[in-house]
């Protein structure tokens, strides 16, 4: 037996030793690999993985082993702080690079749209979450993200515990837990998809009784991909002109301004924190938001915490590639947790799904299957623009379906296909299975 240990805590040595002696007392073989330590680029988000080498990611730095370990392993265990309900960014960079793990096609799981499996067997996951105090709503999000996961990633067995340092009886949770996952019992049961989880991850916060329209807005580019190619930015650019018609000065800033540190990372944080509005508008990485998205909001905390901005309010506005809208309801909820924690206002949300139908072009060259998306575009303007929060009827609308989910499901692999065509790799092969042949798995 396998455990590989996902550490993104960097500094709790004590919850590690937990989980390793769980493992060897059942004789598992204990692989430990602090996140922090290994070089590790954020995805792309090009599904080069799919289409130009199916089952591997193109980048060559440490992921596609650490994917070979995980895939070899009979229970990994993902160890990570909470923050904003989500992960830190040494996990998610690399929970973002596992999607070669699954499959590109589509099939209806349980009412919903979800990729197939690329392998017939997957490893139990053990999710941790290190949090201080967490109320309520963070207890919810990290068990509805780590839930998300668990269908998304494959696994047949999960289970998720979030553990506070006052916890005494943490090292009794992990021990109980990785032995369930190693002998496959006890396992949670995976979340059921809430279709009402999305309009209630959008709704904005109460209004103050001194209201203000803002004046100027940042809106932060959550894609990789190059600038002017992402549907991201094409939202981003469509809201933005809605906005400067309604009176409010907007600049885009890209998140790939932060994949180091310096000078482009220091003035991107500078004009984010120097608009009264922050718009993140970001693709959907693995069900929450892309990780260079996360360590941005990091770093926006730790500069509001000791410097005078006029930043007051926060809206989402993402998108995914399944055709439906709610994928995104944990994301969003994250958006919101970060507006809480650092005092400021969720001005609501906005996602749609099918974003690769957009696939970066302008927004009014795509208006005959996105004419609802720009129509809610307009009304969120006007909702900023009058000092209110996004309305319901504007997120409602922009989460109407770009395709019906059964139409989309259907052509859906044509798309993969022309795209594998132009890499000169065949149908056949975009199923391939490149990790078989290290754990005795022969089909």
């Amino acid at each position: 037996m396998r455990v590989v240990i996902l550490d993104g805590s960097a500094d709790n040595p004590a919850i590690v030793q937990h989980i390793a002696l769980a493992g060897r007392s059942l004789g598992a073989k204990i692989s430990h690999h602090a996140l922090a330590d290994i070089a590790l680029a954020p995805c792309l988000g090009d599904f080069a993985c799919w289409t130009k080498t199916p089952g591997r990611c193109r980048t060559r730095d440490a992921a596609p082993k650490l994917t070979q370990a995980i895939y070899d392993a009979d229970l990994v265990v993902f160890l990570t702080p909470v923050v904003f309900g989500g992960y830190a960014f040494a996990l998610k960079k690399l929970v973002d690079r596992l999607i070669p793990l699954t499959d590109s096609f589509f099939h209806e799981q349980a009412g919903v749209t979800r990729h197939r499996l690329r392998y017939a067997r997957y490893p139990a996951m053990l999710f941790i979450g290190l949090a201080a105090q967490p109320d309520a709503e963070t207890r919810s999000l990290f068990a509805e993200l780590t839930g998300g996961n668990a269908i998304n990633l494959q696994t047949p067995w999960f289970r998720s515990l979030l553990l506070t340092p006052q916890d005494m009886t943490a090292q009794q949770q992990i021990e109980i837990a990785v032995r369930a996952g190693l002998t496959a019992t006890d396992g949670e049961a995976p979340p059921q998809f809430d279709r009402q989880a999305l309009a209630r991850a959008c709704v904005p916060d109460p209004l103050a009784a001194n209201k203000a329209a803002p004046r100027t807005a940042a809106i932060l580019i959550g894609s990789a991909r190059p600038k002017g190619t992402s549907t991201s930015e094409s939202l981003a650019r469509a809201l933005a002109t809605d906005l400067e018609r309604a009176g409010i000065a907007s600049k885009l800033v890209y998140a790939i301004s932060f994949v180091k540190e310096g000078r482009m990372a220091d003035a991107s944080l500078t004009e984010l924190a120097g608009a009264e509005l922050l718009i993140v508008a970001a693709p959907l990485y693995v069900d929450a938001l892309p990780a260079l998205v996360g360590r941005t909001l990091e770093l926006l905390g730790a500069h509001l915490a000791h410097n005078a901005s006029p930043l007051r309010q926060v809206v989402g506005l993402l998108n995914c590639g399944f055709p439906e809208a709610e994928h995104n309801r944990s994301a969003l909820r994250i958006l919101r947790a970060f507006s809480h924690a650092n005092g400021l206002r969720w001005a609501g949300g906005l996602a749609m799904g099918s974003g690769e139908i957009i696939h970066g072009q302008p927004l009014h060259h795509a208006r005959f299957v996105a004419r609802a998306q720009i129509r809610a575009l307009r009304r969120a303007a006007a909702d900023l623009a009058g000092g209110d929060g996004i309305s319901p009827q504007a997120n409602r609308t922009m989460a109407r379906p770009l395709l019906p989910a059964w139409l989309f499901r259907l052509i859906a692999p044509l798309k993969w296909w022309w795209m594998a065509r132009r890499h000169g790799v065949t149908w056949r092969e975009l199923h391939a299975r490149p990790l078989l042949g290290k754990s005795g798995e022969t089909g």
